[in-house]
């Protein structure tokens, strides 16, 4: 058996991001950026006018006017206007340049228009450039504003279409199937009798992967059947980028999935983890090829091997940036055997300061998946400790 920290440390090994794609930028949510995306033009491309009002020269301002006439309406979109008067204004709007000549901006409750003159509130203090956007000073053009391992959300967006990005290079989806293994599952909605339960694993962790849109996850069940279990791991191998088993990777009679791993290419990397839950968990890669994972069949174990370790390989599948885990602090004393890390179910806790807290959940046992609902996630205790007093304090990870 090996530690949590070595079992890391051998998935980590394995994960070269995936082939590049260009798509459009509108389809590019979620995805992963493989290349940075820098600025085409300085940022904003011209002096920007913030508040609707008017704008003026403080020269004019400095010589003691304060009614000042009309001499033109600045719209935005509009190509510069020019005040070639000191004594007179120009009204300008949100998101208009600002005209040639002026320097000083006046919002639009700081005045009152009587006609084509403008007067300027008595008490409004003027300070040149105030509600003004200069040219350049968000970014200079070269700029890179996104670096590439960014999952693109709607700001990542908004700038590669402010820098006119119409394609975007990311990783290609992860092609991931999920395949749970006994007979004793049924389909959900399908008739089930006292001996057999209905199938749950899959639906968890398809689920868990439609959390991250650069995954593309199905499901398929397989029964206790050697040569149907050889046949769609097989077709699998062929068609995916991560193959998830889950069941079927202990001790039993019928606990086929290392051996049928092995006939298909896939190199055994470990088998079997100082943990609880999740001890026979497998991992291997067929060379130059996908992914494989053998997840224990216990609900707990899966949903916790998945987002301890999988989630992870995904993430560097994609060349994502690292998650910075929390740490949280118990709330309450626990308890674990050595020598095995333990994995305990928490609630976080709302609070203000810099570490947050968390009420241990433990659950009965590793197929007591109903105890987690209502958890956010679970903590890591580490091996070498048996007691752990309320304050102390561990790394979190989230369902």
């Amino acid at each position: 058996m090996i530690t949590v920290e070595e079992a890391e440390e051998k998935i980590s090994r394995e994960l070269e991001p995936l082939p590049i794609e260009e798509i459009p930028f509108g389809g590019a949510t979620g995805r992963i950026l493989r290349e940075p995306i820098s600025a085409d033009r300085s940022l904003p491309p011209y002096d920007r006018v913030m508040m609707d009002g008017i704008a003026l020269s403080s020269e004019g301002w400095a010589a003691g006017h304060r009614s000042f006439p009309v001499a033109g309406l600045q719209l935005p979109g509009n190509p510069p206007l020019a005040l070639d008067n000191p004594k007179h204004c120009i009204k300008a709007m949100t998101g208009a340049v600002m005209p040639t000549g002026c320097d000083l901006v006046v919002p639009c409750e700081e005045i009152e228009e009587e006609g084509e003159i403008v007067r300027v509130n008595a008490d409004f203090e003027a300070v040149p450039e105030r509600w003004l956007h200069r040219c350049g000073s968000d970014c200079e053009a070269g700029d890179e504003l996104v670096s590439p391992g960014v999952e693109l959300g709607p700001s990542e967006i908004a700038v590669a279409a402010s820098c006119g990005r119409e394609l975007l290079a990311v990783t290609r989806e992860i092609r991931l199937i999920v395949i749970d293994t006994g007979d004793e599952l049924v389909e959900v909605g399908e008739p089930v009798n006292p001996h057999q339960i209905r199938r749950s694993n899959a639906h968890a962790m398809t689920t868990a992967c439609a959390r991250m849109p650069f995954v593309k996850a199905t499901s398929s069940h397989c029964p206790d059947n050697e040569d149907v279990m050889r046949t769609m791991v097989g077709d699998a191998l062929q068609a995916h980028d991560v193959v998830l088993l889950c069941g079927g990777v202990s001790k039993g009679d019928h606990d086929y999935v290392p051996a049928i791993l092995a006939e298909h290419g896939v190199e055994e990397s470990f088998h079997w983890v100082s943990q609880r839950p999740g001890k026979p968990l497998w991992f291997g890669r067929r060379p130059q090829g996908p992914l494989a994972f053998g997840l224990p069949g216990n609900p707990l174990s899966v949903l916790t091997c998945f987002h301890r370790y999988v989630q992870a390989a995904l993430r560097g599948l994609a060349g994502a940036k690292p998650v910075q885990c929390l740490k949280v602090a118990l709330t309450e004393p626990a308890t674990h055997r050595p020598p095995t890390t333990a994995f305990l179910p928490v609630t976080l806790l709302s609070g203000e300061g810099a570490i947050l807290e968390a009420v241990p959940r433990p659950p009965r046992n590793s197929g007591d998946f109903a105890a987690v609902v209502g958890t956010d996630g679970f903590v890591q205790l580490p091996a070498e400790q048996e007691n752990f007093p309320a304050g102390f304090v561990a790394t979190f990870f989230p369902w």
